[in-house]
């Protein structure tokens, strides 16, 4: 019990001991009739007494502080990860490193039901951040007691997934030879494409925003996502291109006839596998056989005047 209580508890206790001399006294007075009001004030008292056992009782299962260390081991540089707590933003972890922070725990039967709720884990996505899975892991209940005993937090770790919600692909194959560094953007999500570099980027795309609508360099609008059909941005505006392809099966290759002339940007009718690459020289499959391609530049052909 606190002071405060225990000073409440006396201060009771004594009221109530002066409330039963009176009773006795009264019995004495009026005789056998009054011996049923004594036995009411012995009940009030006793009712009295416990409820102040109660109060006094109310924080000895004081909820516990867990200490939480958040990480995910496997995530890779790029992935962030808010961590929100009762709908507060409390810190970001970067990649795989940490972010620690304190959870107040609840009141329960169980160790599990004691563990804190309200923590919530958020992603970057399309259309802004999502909420993502964790799972959280409690240290052992003997670990648990010694903590709370001691008057300490207990210790806890926090697993975090990229998990995202649904979407589909959209390739873009970015050729910037000639040109300084470009930002490819599908809403909130963008990759870095340096200078000088011709690149196969990959960016999800999933409904729920306008911003998500078109694929934007620069921030600014170039086509409309079309997750079924490769996107062409060649930003010197100066290339030709041709696919090649090769089956692996038969040892068979050769060239598409379509040579893609140069614009800004155009939807390929395929949907080669590699961009700028030489194909590979053999390739390991289940079945019988593979086919590769890949888009490569080539010359562009002389325009009759």
């Amino acid at each position: 019990m606190t002071r405060k209580t225990m000073a409440n508890y006396e201060s009771y206790r004594d009221s109530l001991l002066n409330l039963i001399q009176s009773g006795r006294i009264m019995a004495e007075d009026r005789g056998m009739k009054q011996r049923c009001s004594i036995s009411c004030i012995t009940w009030l008292c006793i009712s009295r007494l416990t409820f102040i056992l109660i109060l006094g009782c109310i924080g000895c299962g004081k909820p516990p502080i867990f200490h939480i260390v958040a990480r995910n081991e496997l995530a890779n540089k790029s992935e962030r990860y808010k961590i929100f707590l009762k709908g507060r933003e409390l810190g970001t972890v970067n990649g795989s490193g940490t972010f620690e922070f304190d959870a107040q725990g609840r009141r329960g039967e169980t160790f599990q039901d004691m563990q804190p709720h309200d923590i919530e884990v958020r992603i970057p996505w399309v259309c802004g951040w999502v909420k993502t899975y964790f799972a959280l892991y409690l240290a052992r209940p003997d670990e648990i007691e010694r903590a709370r005993a001691e008057h300490r937090a207990v210790q806890a770790s926090m697993s975090l997934s990229y998990i995202p919600p649904s979407f589909d692909w959209v390739t873009i194959f970015v050729d910037n030879r000639g040109g300084p560094p470009q930002t490819v953007s599908i809403g909130e999500l963008q990759e870095q494409v340096p200078a000088g570099a011709a690149q196969r980027v990959l960016l999800p795309h999933s409904d729920g925003c306008d911003k998500a609508k078109d694929v934007r360099l620069n921030e600014e609008i170039v086509a409309p996502v079309n997750t079924r059909q490769t996107l062409l941005i060649d930003i010197t505006r100066s290339h030709c291109y041709r696919v090649e392809w090769a089956d692996y099966g038969f040892d068979d290759s050769g060239h598409g006839k379509i040579i893609y002339q140069p614009r800004p940007f155009q939807f390929l009718d395929s949907n080669p596998d590699f961009f700028m690459e030489s194909l590979p020289g053999s390739v390991v499959t289940a079945g019988t056989g593979a086919v590769r391609d890949t888009l490569k530049d080539v010359a562009c052909p002389k325009r009759d005047r």
